[in-house]
């Protein structure tokens, strides 16, 4: 578990970084409106939005990473570009914080301690 000092500083970095999870929130919402047709035409978009997201998320974990130190950061990868979740592992001296955030509403994150 975080202690209080460091938990603020997460909380701190998740609100400097709202506009890049609106941007992951948009991201999406362009993956739920694909059109998963017979032409195989979608796959070259959910590719563009795989990247899109890959970046936006790297950008969240990179200003994460400069605001704890000592940390090491993992974010775990989604099963689905539609699910409007990071989920971080945060160890520092052998002790795991789990951390979830919820990104699904414009202008808004929810922050979650798992673990």
């Amino acid at each position: 578990m975080l202690n209080e000092d460091d938990y603020i500083l997460l909380k701190k970095s998740f609100i400097e970084s709202q506009q890049l999870f609106d941007k992951l929130n948009r991201v999406a919402s362009q993956a739920c409106e694909l059109d998963y047709d017979e032409s195989g035409l979608y796959i070259d978009d959910e590719k563009i939005y795989k990247r899109h997201w890959l970046k936006l998320s790297s950008k969240v974990t990179d200003v994460l990473s400069d605001s704890l130190d000592g940390y090491k950061i993992e974010l775990l990868s989604n099963n689905s570009l539609e699910i409007r979740h990071l989920i971080f592992n945060l160890t520092k001296e052998d002790k795991l914080s789990k951390i979830d955030v919820d990104y699904s509403e414009d202008g808004a994150i929810s922050i979650m301690q798992v673990s």
